[in-house]
């Protein structure tokens, strides 16, 4: 049952504005936590015109739901305002993130602006913000956030073969345009990292051309990559295997029920071949000079549960930069001296901070408390 009475707007297409004061949170610590470093983050739209099938947000339920059986995106009107109110209720801030679940960049981007607005929201206290696409990046945003050093950018780019990107991300920008983001991004001095995530066995784990990507992210001025292998929710477990077999055949989707076996949470590839092509992959960030991590991947040993970062990670925090914890000092805020923002792995407490420190899912409660 939709909550909120959302409003129907049918151009575009059709979508719905809901008004919401969700409040701002930190990571979900599930399985186990892997993210190195504390993040706020921002869903400013609920549902994605990308359409990706393998997407794990269409596990979840409410808008997700309706998003995922209906296609209808959820855009939560004046949710830049709704941050707004709530970051100058706090005193201390980590990093913004946009969007953990879905594009910030996406088509309906170009109508209610709720991600630039958002961005502003954080550069006007001076607080640091990152983003994750598979869409162009906005030239005005690239401008926002160039003159904050801690400000960064993410790109997905998952394959290097047109009619296979097409089929992963149909809706986003096509493989010159994600490149081209990388040659913005260095033009404007930003750190940019380049996700190949997630690798589907089979479909784009062509070992020569995860390497040209890996190569030509440098070449362009890219500084870190981040990896993960396909996981499946069991909720969409059919889904996801009914569109591999529409878009890439029966063998394939028969290959990926010998090769999901592992539960961790989600359905896992086999753990030989995720570290094998770890290892590939990290050697190949190696031989260019790109620090490299791994996203929410885990193996089992004993019953217990232990991320994968911990053997191939060359860097101390997932996404490749170090950020400190910000705070406010009058209408702004500023970077904690000497944290590096490794929340998970924090061997000295700057913050004097147990809720900061101990690398828990945070809440809004959480930080009007500290």
């Amino acid at each position: 049952m939709l909550k909120n009475k959302p409003k129907k707007v049918s151009i575009p297409f059709c979508h719905y504005l809901v008004n919401s004061q969700k409040k701002i949170h930190g990571w979900y610590n599930w399985p186990v936590r892997e993210c190195t470093s504390e993040r706020i983050l921002l869903n400013p739209y609920n549902g994605c015109s990308v359409g990706c099938f393998y997407c794990y947000s269409r596990s979840f339920p409410g808008y997700f739901s309706d998003w995922h059986r209906n296609g209808n995106i959820y855009v939560f009107k004046d949710f830049d305002k709704v941050v707004a109110k709530q970051l100058d209720s706090i005193d201390y801030a980590f990093c913004g993130y946009l969007s953990p679940v879905t594009d910030p960049f996406q088509k309906l981007e170009n109508i209610y602006h709720l991600s630039e607005k958002i961005i502003r929201c954080f550069l006007d206290r001076n607080i640091p913000i990152e983003f994750i696409t598979k869409n162009k990046v906005p030239e005005k945003v690239l401008k926002y956030i160039s003159g904050h050093k801690h400000c960064f950018g993410q790109i997905s780019i998952v394959t290097c073969k047109s009619t296979i990107l097409k089929k992963l991300a149909p809706m986003g920008a096509d493989i010159e345009t994600l490149f081209s983001n990388i040659k913005r991004m260095k033009k404007y001095g930003i750190f940019t990292v380049v996700r190949i995530d997630p690798i589907l066995p089979f479909i784009n784990d062509n070992r020569k051309g995860l390497s040209f990507i890996i190569k030509k992210s440098k070449d362009l001025g890219a500084k870190h990559i981040v990896v993960s292998v396909l996981d499946i929710p069991y909720k969409i477990k059919s889904f996801v295997l009914n569109s591999i077999n529409r878009h890439f055949g029966a063998d394939i989707a028969k290959k990926y029920l010998k090769l999901y076996k592992e539960k961790i949470g989600y359905l896992h590839a086999d753990i030989n071949y995720r570290k094998d092509i770890f290892s590939y992959l990290r050697e190949e960030c190696d031989k260019v000079g790109l620090t490299f991590s791994l996203c929410m991947e885990y193996e089992q040993i004993n019953q217990r549960v232990l991320g994968l970062n911990r053997i191939f990670s060359s860097s101390l925090n997932c996404e490749g930069i170090d950020i400190p914890l910000y705070h406010r000092k009058g209408n702004k805020f500023y970077p904690l001296d000497k944290c590096k923002g490794r929340c998970l792995n924090c061997s000295q407490v700057y913050c004097n901070n147990d809720r900061f420190s101990s690398a828990g899912a945070l809440k809004l409660s959480d930080y009007r408390k500290s």
